[in-house]
């Protein structure tokens, strides 16, 4: 079968034996491995971030308001300024909310909570679709929905009371109410950790300030436009009405996965370039472990350039068996990582993710061909660069002064 000599010899040496001590194979099985390591790790960093970065628009994003428009003079033609909202440009849905903070009491358990009171005929579309995905009935008077994360804290169950107290004012002075819990949900996100749900026009009357609403809630086609969207519909209220927009709430978290993934990949990034500096010395033991074969080669007549090529092939090789294996890893580690994290948290009995102290209780994962390839090239061009010293260094090697003795 013909072989191109450079190719030959480029393969031979990557597979060949160092004699007596196997140093120059040691060393590449070393590059091998930091190149398959370094490419599986940011593979799967990276869909992770892209993981979280998706979980944040499409669950937190799904049930947190992009604005909130408050006014402070309990506004009873609420109505009107809903159904203005409604028909601007960029607007998905206008729902209206009454809030209540104040602390849940049960079984000699206290936890913060924020009563968040929905109307069923205009309730957001996420808390609708999880209320469907759940089967969850919706709350009426003096009837909460809790998370599951504040049922279990409270030692409550469906169809037992929790009381609630909250700070009286001039409108409202009961500062204890009664609440049935006829429903537990799950967001798997961090509202699971404050958020109870609620009628709207009995939240309202217990926080006094019916016949208004606390305010209005806007989901918007564009989420990431949000703050110059804000603005634009105040135009459409009448004074008095100010807004909040989920940067302000939620900003820091899309920020931190911003900068988390690109610290991360960076770090990650250089134990692939440290695993190419790796292909760089073990080029270089190889091209001494084999001067006395490439001197004997230039006096048969073989070219510089044949000889840079040679040594060109073995990096390329020693890179395409790293690159190809660390692909290979981190796409399946990416299909394992979620299965991996659950069976270490049964039999550890930890929690890697508490919606506590993170945004959700899971670990995403986002794998995207686009980075994937990115990764590879981008780890091959490292590589390529690695061979490029060794190779020139080869082919200045000198065959009277190998060959003299």
């Amino acid at each position: 079968m013909f072989r191109p000599l450079e190719i030959f010899l480029g393969v031979r040496y990557t597979l060949a034996r160092s004699h007596p001590n196997h140093l120059v194979s040691f060393i590449s099985s070393l590059a091998i491995m930091g190149l398959v390591t370094g490419v599986a790790l940011l593979i799967v960093v990276v869909a992770v971030m892209n993981g979280f970065e998706r979980e944040l628009r499409t669950r937190i994003l799904h049930v947190v308001p992009h604005l909130i428009f408050i006014n402070d003079r309990n506004d009873p033609d609420w109505r009107l300024h809903k159904a203005a909202l409604e028909v601007a440009d960029g607007v998905l849905e206008i729902s209206p909310f009454a809030e209540l903070e104040g602390l849940l009491y049960a079984r000699g358990e206290t936890r913060p909570v924020r009563i968040l009171g929905l109307s069923q005929e205009a309730i957001p579309q996420g808390f609708a679709q999880m209320q469907a995905a759940q089967v969850l009935p919706f709350p009426r008077e003096n009837q909460l929905l809790l998370s599951q994360s504040m049922a279990t804290d409270l030692g409550v169950a469906v169809g037992q009371s929790v009381r609630f107290i909250f700070p009286g004012s001039e409108s409202a002075r009961t500062q204890l109410q009664h609440f049935n819990v006829i429903g537990v949900f799950t967001t798997h996100t961090e509202l699971d950790q404050i958020v109870a749900l609620g009628e709207l026009s009995a939240v309202a009357e217990i926080a006094g300030v019916l016949p208004g609403v606390s305010g209005l809630r806007a989901q918007l086609t564009d989420p990431f436009d949000a703050r110059r969207q804000g603005f634009n519909l105040l135009g459409s209220l009448p004074e008095g009405y100010g807004f909040r927009d989920w940067f302000q709430t939620h900003g820091n978290l899309y920020q931190a996965i911003q900068l988390s993934r690109n610290m991360v990949g960076l770090l990650i990034f250089m134990i692939v370039a440290i695993a190419a500096f790796n292909v760089v010395s073990m080029l270089m033991m190889s091209v001494i472990d084999k001067r006395r074969d490439i001197a004997v080669l230039k006096t048969l007549g073989l070219s510089t350039r044949s000889i840079v090529q040679v040594f060109f092939v073995q990096g390329l090789l020693i890179g395409l068996a790293g690159i190809s294996l660390g692909v290979i890893l981190g796409v399946l580690g990416c299909q394992w990582l979620a299965e991996l994290i659950i069976w270490i948290e049964d039999i550890s009995g930890t929690v890697f993710l508490d919606t506590k102290v993170y945004p959700i209780d899971y670990v995403p994962v986002d794998l995207r061909v686009g980075d994937v390839a990115t990764i590879a090239l981008m780890s091959a061009l490292l590589n390529t660069l690695a061979t490029v010293f060794p190779a020139l260094r080869a082919s200045r090697i000198n065959p009277a002064e190998e060959l003299r003795f």
